[in-house]
């Protein structure tokens, strides 16, 4: 069975191991008398956790309540005055409802305030369409509501508990990432990089990006890394290098590879030859780089750098390595 058709068979009551009795609270009596009962005498669940849904999953719905009826009853409570409030099944309701269907068969059991939240919460968690932004609001509530700790509630659904935290994260999003995520579910990583960005200016432009399919996730990344570490007041855009000796015989491999003598050639249109020698100018100081760094300290070498220096040079690797992490994400690109 395809996978929307058996999605629409368990909203229409076709798995037994889906019956709405799996949804009560453990140790709760449950009295199984299913009730035939008018549609116009139940309202919806005014703290329904679920703020959207799929227009064509619903008219599939209708279309298989049509042809076979409600297999699997919704569950309700008593409100006031003959009247119910449903608690679970709000999909097989409405498509009842716009089908124009008199009758629904329902459950009706005494729940509290509290019980009648954690089931339609579960329930809606069990739904393949959930979007994240649905899903955060549910755990937000699930949290807030019902006390439920991040930890309980990851083994309660059985998700890890970082996926639950980076949902949690979407409730507190900027509008324009959220609003990315609503147009497309897919973005979901892009969403939680961009969180990362302090500058709205920025971030709005580089969702835009994201949304016309124009940045994908590693270029993000790096972009996103690279503007981060350059906020930081702690870190200059163009940290010195450590004064120490050893590092000063550097400086010579670091420079750029054809201007490092009056007789070299300059950069100008590129070649194989040129950028063969590029890379291999770039694995040259590398590898001198990581003689000296290794050297430090060790007896008879006179290598010692201060706290100052190791700081900094650990700074002036990181812009380093941002620069050539935004070279390969360039390649990679171009390459697409």
């Amino acid at each position: 069975m395809p996978r929307s058709n058996a999605r629409v068979a368990r909203d229409a009551g076709g798995d037994a191991h889906d019956s709405i009795f799996a949804l009560l609270p453990p140790g709760l009596a449950a009295d199984r008398t299913v009730r035939q009962i008018a549609v116009d005498r139940i309202t919806p669940n005014p703290a329904q956790p679920r703020s959207s849904s799929d227009a064509a999953s619903l008219d599939e719905l209708k279309a298989s309540i049509y042809d076979h009826g409600v297999v699997q009853p919704i569950l309700v409570r008593s409100a006031s005055e003959g009247t119910y409030e449903l608690v679970a099944g709000e999909r097989r309701w409405r498509a009842v409802v716009s089908l124009g269907l008199p009758l629904i068969p329902a459950i009706v059991h005494e729940l509290s305030d509290e019980q009648a939240l954690e089931i339609a919460v579960i329930e809606n968690l069990q739904r393949e369409d959930l979007s994240p932004l649905d899903e955060a609001s549910i755990f937000a509530r699930m949290t807030g509501e019902l006390g439920y700790s991040i930890r309980k509630l990851a083994e309660r659904l059985g998700k890890d508990k970082g996926y639950v935290e980076n949902r949690l994260r979407l409730v507190a999003a900027p509008d324009d990432v959220r609003a990315l995520v609503a147009a497309r579910a897919d973005t979901i990583s892009h969403a939680y990089e961009l969180m990362k960005l302090d500058d709205p200016a920025r971030r709005v432009e580089l969702a835009a990006q994201v949304a016309r399919g124009d940045l994908p996730l590693a270029r993000l990344k790096t972009i996103v890394r690279a503007e981060s570490l350059h906020e930081d007041p702690a870190i200059s855009r163009e940290p010195d290098l450590p004064a120490a000796p050893m590092v000063q015989e550097l400086l010579p491999y670091l420079a750029p590879i054809f201007e490092r003598n009056s007789g070299g050639t300059r950069i100008g249109e590129a070649s194989d030859a040129k950028l063969s020698a590029a890379r291999e100018g770039v694995a040259v100081a590398i590898d001198a780089l990581a003689d000296v760094l290794h050297a430090l300290d060790q007896p008879g070498t006179g290598a010692v750098l201060s706290g100052v220096d190791r700081a900094n040079m650990a700074k002036w690797l990181l812009i380093a390595r941002n620069k050539l992490d935004n070279l390969a994400a360039i390649l990679r690109q171009k390459g697409e």
